[in-house]
């Protein structure tokens, strides 16, 4: 039977780091490596590097490093056995003999797989339900659409699919309720979604974490989400993301628009890039999650008031996180699902290619005409204020420039007023973190010496045994170089044992040093290190020497302090040797 780091290693050679990794931010070539923006924090310029070869990631901004397991269980908040189980189904690795056979699965994975199986009982319903697909193709949405979309429907009965779970599947009452599936009622259990069609929400992965649900007449609420569990937080989701991620990448846009039958509609006719927020404002965790797989949007909101304010704040948040926005402003009454099957694909794709800025958007809504006459100051004023919530300066010169040639006022007016706007919204809200992400704590810069003697090692490791002769793990004084060289020590010489038995700053310290070059003469720099850190031991074993040999004279002790004299002697002799 192999043994479990066996099938860790049987993983990590079938699976591709790189093609893990573009399933969450976006990756260009960089000679032998991969980079992109680091999704660990908040940056402009691309530090995050994966290394195909090596199957491990670094990023040279926050220090974060590791490999497709660490990727996931830092990304999804997952455990260590969570990412192992979907990594090995990716790669077709049985796992069944690193799991202890009566255990039952984790909390996400048990409410992951319970979904699942409600999704599959909606599924079989809508083929019962005549009414539920006469529905969906009234709506133009197609059989294929339905089973791209995984198109479901939930029947008219309190307990269809709590029957269906609990005596089909033997899932407990409690996993289900945990699942936001069932509710309890004064009398008895009841199914949440009853006669409504069933839009199941996917991860990026493809995974089923939530259900979206609509009715077929005109009852209220309209829409119905589930409500938030482990596995979903509709903040943090983006509806029909997990299609649309690599037509993003390879458009080079998103489009926003509000709902689940848009997405879907914006599919059938071929626009694939289209993404929705769950019946919520767009928020900020949207805003870090698009940006990693573009710096473009189109926001396309339906052409009433409350569409409106939805735009005006989702171009807020894409501006904070970086994105360039652009918006598509539609006549009232009508949305993305009304024009493509009223006008058609060409129709929708003439609109997008007429997108409009941010400053005309502005300019649109408070209603300036083609002669400029109109509240111009009430525009500047709301637009900067927009415009202020960027980090990008790039992008923050280019609205200012079109704003000064669109209002026709000096550019340099506008920049004074910008500063003004961008002091009282400090004043308002504090002091702003550079980082979003991370509160970051003093760094500690490890001794080079340590540094270069560790990477030394790990590329010639035929010389690891002279280097263990002459240091021991004490004339270390770096806590992780200190902890990476004693499990050097203890015959850890190859990268793939060495990393696999380390953690935390032990593993983003062994990835930036896999990631480094190699030194032009390796054989200098072993001699030097060896020396400098030989010479450093000394010097704080003189430094102790020196404190007892003061207590010693203080105390008039004579025998000690002729023995500790002979001693120092002894020290500064070798110390020479290595200075």
């Amino acid at each position: 039977m192999p043994s479990y780091d066996n099938t860790l290693e049987e993983i990590k050679n079938r699976v591709d780091i790189v093609e893990i990794i573009s399933e969450y931010i976006s990756l260009k070539k960089a000679g032998q490596n991969w980079r992109g923006l680091c999704p660990f924090h908040s940056e402009k310029t691309p530090s995050f590097m994966v290394s195909p070869s090596k199957q491990i990631y670094h990023c040279f901004g926050c220090g974060s490093g590791g490999d497709i397991f660490t990727f996931l269980v830092k990304y999804e908040n997952l455990s260590f056995r969570e990412s192992l189980n979907i990594l090995a189904k990716k790669a077709g690795v049985e796992v069944k003999q690193i799991q202890k056979s009566n255990a039952a699965p984790e909390g996400k994975e048990r409410l992951l797989n319970l979904n699942r199986d409600a999704l599959i009982f909606y599924q079989q319903s809508l083929k019962g339900s005549s009414r539920a697909r006469n529905y969906l193709e009234k709506r133009g949405i197609t059989s294929e659409a339905q089973r791209l979309f995984s198109i479901g429907y939930a029947p008219n009965a309190r307990d269809a699919l709590l029957t269906y779970l609990k005596k089909n599947k033997n899932y407990q009452t409690e996993s289900i309720k945990k699942a936001g599936l069932a509710s309890q009622g004064a009398k008895d259990l009841y199914s949440i979604f009853r006669d409504r069609i069933i839009f199941p929400i996917l991860g990026l992965r493809g995974e089923v974490i939530a259900f979206g649900a609509r009715v077929m007449d005109s009852s209220m609420p309209k829409y119905l989400n589930s409500s938030e569990t482990p596995v979903f937080s509709k903040g943090r989701i983006l509806y029909g993301l997990n299609f649309a991620k690599e037509s993003i990448r390879k458009s080079g846009f998103a489009i926003f628009v509000e709902g689940y039958i848009d997405v879907i509609i914006a599919h059938v006719y071929g626009f694939s890039n289209v993404v929705a927020p769950l019946g919520t404002a767009l928020t900020q965790e949207h805003g870090k999650l698009i940006r990693r797989f573009t710096q473009e949007a189109v926001i396309v909101f339906d052409g009433d008031e409350s569409g409106l304010k939805a735009a005006k704040n989702s171009i807020g948040i894409l501006l904070e996180n970086g994105l360039n926005v652009k918006v598509l402003p539609l006549p009232e009454g009508e949305d993305p699902d009304s024009i493509l099957r009223g006008r058609g694909k060409e129709a929708f794709a003439d609109m997008l290619e007429k997108a409009v800025s941010i400053v005309d958007f502005f300019i649109m809504h408070i209603g300036i005409d083609s002669h400029g006459q109109g509240e111009k100051h009430l525009v500047a004023v709301e637009a900067l204020e927009t415009i202020s919530r960027t980090p990008n300066s790039v992008l923050q010169g280019h609205y200012i420039k079109l704003l000064s040639e669109k209002l026709k006022i000096n550019e340099l007016f506008i920049m004074e007023e910008l500063k003004k706007i961008k002091k009282r919204l400090q004043r308002k809200i504090g002091p702003v973190k550079k980082d979003g992400n991370i509160h970051k704590m003093p760094v500690r810069v490890k001794p080079l010496d340590e540094i270069y003697l560790l990477q030394l090692i790990l590329q010639f490791p035929e010389r690891a045994d002279e280097v263990f002769i002459a240091l021991s793990v004490e004339d270390f004084e770096d806590p992780t170089t200190k902890t990476v060289f004693g499990k050097m020590k203890n015959g850890l010489v190859s990268y793939d044992n060495l990393i696999s038995e380390c953690e935390g700053d032990e593993k983003n310290l062994l990835t930036e040093l896999s990631f480094k070059a190699g030194f032009e003469d390796p054989e200098k720099i072993f001699k030097d290190c060896i020396k400098r850190l030989k010479s450093k031991k000394l010097q704080v074993l003189l430094n102790e020497l020196q404190d007892k040999i003061m207590k010693a004279e203080s105390e008039k002790n004579d025998v000690k302090l002729k023995t500790f004299l002979l001693e120092k002697q002894k020290l500064l002799s070798l110390k020479h040797s290595y200075d």
